[in-house]
């Protein structure tokens, strides 16, 4: 009887497993151009909004779930139009999810260097 529970709990692990591992082939793992974006995306606002441990593993993650989101919703069949404005509603979710890591100052700051990276990013496309 012993035996037959460890068998049954041997087998609902790796079972768990494979579905974990398809999960993440799903969803897809983060490749090394994303790893390297969100890296320095992470860099720049530790630095700027002085962010604990904490927050930079949750801001790590949260980067890296929108980068992936972003980078599929470029690579769909949807026209120019479409995609701009799901890569739009993705840039707000990512603003209000970035509250729940953030505090109220550092959130304020947030959202003013997104701002100003828009301004710049705008300004270099006209010069271009």
């Amino acid at each position: 009887m012993k035996n037959l529970i460890f068998i049954l709990s041997i087998a609902i692990f790796t079972l768990g497993s494979f579905q974990a591992n398809a999960q993440d082939l799903m969803q897809g793992i983060p490749g090394e151009s994303t790893n390297e974006i969100v890296d320095n995306q992470l860099k720049f606002l530790t630095q700027e909004l002085v962010l604990s441990g904490k927050q930079q593993k949750l801001t790590q993650l949260k980067l890296t779930e929108f980068e992936m989101r972003e980078k599929d919703i470029i690579q769909s069949d949807w026209v120019l139009s479409k995609k701009t404005e799901q890569i739009t509603a993705l840039n707000i979710n990512k603003i209000r999810e970035m509250r729940d890591i953030l505090t109220g100052p550092q959130h304020d700051k947030y959202v003013q260097l997104i701002k100003n990276k828009r301004k710049a990013n705008q300004a270099k496309m006209l010069e271009d």
